[in-house]
């Protein structure tokens, strides 16, 4: 770990979550310094008083530079998400793969110790999604780095901005939902701020060391479920489902990745996810981080409420 240094870098500051931990960072008094690709996108994170330096995980120059001075990394970058133009086509674990080598051969360099990574509950050799199985190789690639690692593997995440929730949300306003696979899928659902309050948690605790956690509340639920209580919360009947079948989703992947600039593989890793319930045990953590998690209600609740407040 870089002596004497203080300053927390947050790669995928951007993103939903990354924004979210940059902002609980901040809140308990860190220095934090965020990687952008694109620094107008972060411009109220740098008006919170958080550093920006712009720069890419997939380039070794600007990766060094964002690591010098820093004390440790947080990784939340997902890439099921739109590329650039030159990574469109691209196997979608081999972009992030790139990226964490480039970060990991920059922690030594800079003598930075501590990182800290999310991927998602149900990463195993043996899932059923090629998604799953590459982000479970990634995490076995930190973890036999030398770096202290810790994994954070949460379940859906409930909070506005985030790709699953929205779909959610989009759902559960309309009279008829539409959804991918059976809605019968069963995850662990857990609250964007309380899950940025447990990788905040375990930043310098060395318990965390060297552990992959499962993150998330007591609430397992399918889509379907997750649908009907978002249209309560919002005084709303629980819409009609029409399900799009796995096989039929399969069939269209690779036209839907080209279409929509995904990495190659990416939107067939995320429905082949859908074959398993992705639920975790989330009781290991709690030893570490004591703040009680929300329900989904509460989630769905929380969201609702802020979208109305005045801003």
């Amino acid at each position: 770990m870089t002596q004497g240094s203080s300053t927390i870098l947050v790669i995928g500051a951007s993103g939903f979550l990354g924004r979210q931990v940059v902002k609980t960072l901040l809140a308990q008094g860190h220095t934090v310094r965020c990687l952008a690709r694109d620094p107008a996108r972060v411009q109220d994170l740098a008006a919170a008083g958080c550093e920006v330096v712009t720069g890419d995980m997939l380039n070794a120059v600007s990766i060094q530079r964002a690591l010098q001075g820093v004390r440790a990394v947080y990784i939340s970058v997902h890439t099921l998400s739109p590329q650039g133009a030159n990574l469109a086509g691209q196997a979608f674990m081999d972009v992030e793969k790139t990226g964490l080598e480039n970060i990991v051969a920059a922690c030594a360099l800079h003598g930075v110790s501590r990182l800290i990574y999310v991927t998602s509950i149900g990463t195993a050799p043996d899932a059923p999604s090629q998604w799953l199985r590459g982000r479970w190789k990634t995490e076995q690639f930190l973890l036999n780095s030398g770096l202290d690692v810790t994994i954070i593997r949460p379940g859906m995440i409930v909070g506005r901005g985030g790709t699953g929730f929205d779909a959610v949300l989009a759902g559960a306003n309309r009279p008829v939902a539409f959804g991918l696979g059976s809605g019968q899928q069963k995850m662990r659902t857990v609250a964007v701020d309380d899950l940025a309050h447990s990788l905040v948690g375990v930043l310098n605790d060395p318990r965390a060391f060297g552990q992959a956690y499962d993150v998330g509340s007591d609430d397992v639920l399918t889509m379907d479920q997750m649908i009907d209580g978002a249209a309560a919360g919002l005084g709303r009947r629980p819409p009609i489902k029409i399900h799009f079948p796995a096989a039929l989703l399969r069939l269209f992947a690779p036209l839907i990745e080209r279409a929509g600039k995904l990495p190659r593989g990416a939107f067939q890793g995320l429905v082949d996810s859908l074959a398993a319930d992705m639920s975790g045990d989330p009781l290991p953590i709690r030893a570490l981080v004591t703040r009680p998690f929300q329900s989904y209600k509460q989630a769905v609740g929380r969201v609702l409420a802020e979208a109305k407040a005045p801003r």
